[in-house]
């Protein structure tokens, strides 16, 4: 486990690269987490999803944190905000990518999540990531709508995944980015020494 001292202060956080060398950190694009291999019908409930994104929690490394998306746009485009966001965003144990594609969205080529860069959060405003875990959002979109629900809530920014991080060959060829080259919010209940459930999301788009 990372040291946690981290978690009670925002002045660093940890940036997050596509990568096409596993560093066993995640995943995105490809198979969901055989965790899910018998949960189709409760992640798929209201709407058809596509697996995103699986990461490890830096905090405790036998834990996971997922997202599905749902398959069309107009479902995600018309619910991006708490607490009416589309998304389902899920913390788990950690398992291996499945063998099962019941998930996966064919407009996205898997590339894995690199070791974290540590940074200080000033500094994270400057460079490009995949995943920013910690510090302070870097919004799109500045209005406090998106976010102040979730604070009045208890809730707290936990991570980011902006598309302005992803490589060229992340995306097939003549394919759309699939939040219009946006970014993805969580926040969850910040105890002590963990992230806790439920986690909660929004996102914005350029």
């Amino acid at each position: 486990m990372r040291d946690i001292k981290i978690l009670k202060e925002r002045t660093e956080c940890m940036l997050f690269q596509a990568s096409e060398k596993d560093s066993g950190k995640g995943w995105i694009g490809g198979n969901a987490p055989a965790y899910f291999d018998e949960l189709e019908g409760m992640v798929k409930k209201e709407a058809e999803m596509n697996f995103y994104l699986s990461i490890v929690n830096p905090f405790n490394e036998t834990e996971m944190i997922s997202i599905f998306a749902p398959n069309h746009f107009e479902e995600r485009i018309s619910k991006n905000r708490y607490p009416n966001c589309s998304l389902i965003t899920m913390k788990h144990p950690k398992t291996e990518e499945s063998k099962l594609d019941t998930f996966a969205d064919p407009d996205l080529v898997k590339h894995f999540i690199s070791e974290a860069n540590i940074v200080s959060d000033k500094a994270s405003f400057e460079e490009r990531f995949l995943i920013k875990f910690w510090g302070t959002p870097r919004h799109i979109q500045g209005e406090e709508y998106y976010y102040n629900k979730l604070h009045d809530e208890g809730f707290d920014f936990i991570f980011q995944v902006d598309e302005d991080g992803y490589p060229d060959t992340l995306i097939k060829p003549r394919k759309s980015y699939p939040f219009s080259f946006g970014a993805i919010y969580l926040y969850a209940q910040i105890l002590e020494d963990s992230i806790m459930n439920p986690i909660h999301s929004y996102w914005q788009f350029s």
